[in-house]
């Protein structure tokens, strides 16, 4: 990891094109952009490590992350891959708990870490432009959420309950014969 100079132009133009900033002003922007920590990521660097605590905003400027997630065996396992526009660690910038996931760069990549601190002092300077950011923070976490919950809801759906097996060993003939005979 490498902490970089972007000119501030190019920054505020590769922030009006995500997401979570396209309701923001010009003026909002060049703000928001002072705010700022460009990093750059080589492939197979970690930027965030599952289980450990972290404060930041996450914006994905170029390239692609792996999220992983560690498996009872130790091993990681990829669940997802985010790409440019993408932001992670929502949830950090309100709460101190460990993280639930790795990410690691898929390829090079640069990335615009905000503090939480910063953020706050941010958004408590720039009242408009903060409401416009957490309303889609607030949003993407409800909808993280949401996806988690049906993903619950389908692994319930697909295991095999104690009454399934009883009601199947109940459909079974009682011996060889009473197959036969079926």
């Amino acid at each position: 990891m490498r902490i970089c100079a972007m000119p501030r132009e190019r920054l505020v133009k590769e922030l009006s094109a995500i997401l979570i900033f396209q309701d923001l002003t010009p003026r909002e922007l060049r703000r928001f952009s002072r705010i700022c920590e460009i990093r750059e990521y080589d492939a197979g660097e970690v930027l965030v490590e599952q289980d450990t605590v972290g404060s930041d905003l996450i914006v994905l400027l170029t390239g692609s992350l792996d999220i992983r997630l560690r498996g009872r065996d130790g091993s990681d396992l990829t669940v997802n891959t985010i790409q440019k526009g993408d932001v992670l660690g929502e949830a950090s910038i309100f709460t101190k708990l460990p993280r639930t996931a790795s990410a690691v760069a898929k390829l090079g990549c640069l990335v615009a870490f905000v503090s939480r601190e910063k953020l706050f002092a941010f958004c408590d300077k720039n009242a408009k432009a903060g409401l416009k950011i957490f309303t889609f923070v607030i949003y993407s976490l409800l909808k993280r959420l949401g996806a988690t919950t049906r993903d619950l809801v389908a692994e319930r759906e697909s295991l095999v309950t104690r009454e399934d097996l009883e009601a199947l060993r109940a459909s079974f003939p009682k011996s060889l014969e009473d197959m036969l005979e079926g």
